[in-house]
């Protein structure tokens, strides 16, 4: 019989007032991401300045989009590399992404957000 262990994710502290780039701070943040990612693919982000109101709208808003049916998620398409739907894949079958092109413009997260949901959906527009 094997024994399980529990994976600790590594915490990343963007509070730091001293966190700016090319600083020991940042130097030190940036190694904790990178073996993080490589490590386990994600990390836990620390930053105070966002509300609780505001992550639980972003927890709720990607909820609702992986849960779309595939046949409207693989409608996001993409010339770019990981840009477009990938899922489905039998060898990492609990593995999905999107990508949202244009994702800093309110243009690139209204088209996604209307390729998505075509009869509208407001609310997951503002948080993506």
């Amino acid at each position: 019989m094997g024994s399980e262990t529990q994976s600790q994710l590594q915490v990343v502290d963007f509070t730091d007032q001293n966190m700016k780039p090319g600083t020991d701070a940042w130097l030190s943040a940036c190694s904790v991401v990178r073996t993080a990612l490589e490590d386990n693919g994600c990390f836990v982000a620390r930053y105070d300045k966002i509300s609780k109101e505001l992550c639980d709208s972003i927890i709720v808003a990607v909820e609702e989009l992986f849960s779309l049916p595939v046949e409207t998620k693989v409608q996001k398409t993409s010339h770019k590399p990981f840009h477009g739907y990938l899922g489905q894949v039998p060898s990492i079958p609990l593995y999905e992404s999107l990508g949202i092109d244009d994702a800093l413009t309110f243009q690139g997260c209204q088209k996604f957000t209307h390729l998505m949901w075509p009869e509208g959906n407001h609310r997951s527009l503002f948080v993506f």
